[in-house]
């Protein structure tokens, strides 16, 4: 592979023409990742908000349990006694 790199770096330096067209495949590429790590990106961006959201209604439904109990608790030690 190096061998190849280095006699297309040769050729490159021989030829503007052929320098101009490895300079737009490699823009190419360039912009092929850059748009796969965007989508990539989004994708785990998404999944966070999805998760934050379950997240959300699991402490609610938490805290809404442990307040009811703690009622029935409190209403339990009042009135239990008469």
């Amino acid at each position: 592979m190096p061998d190849i790199d280095t006699k297309l770096a040769q050729l490159e330096t021989e030829s503007l023409e052929t320098h101009v067209a490895v300079a737009h495949e490699r823009f190419k590429n360039l912009d092929q990742s850059i748009h796969r790590l965007e989508g990539l990106i989004e994708k785990n961006q998404v999944e966070t908000k999805e998760g934050l959201s379950e997240l959300k209604k699991i402490i609610i439904w938490a805290s809404s349990t442990l307040f009811a109990t703690m009622l029935l608790a409190l209403l339990t030690s009042v009135f239990g006694g008469l």
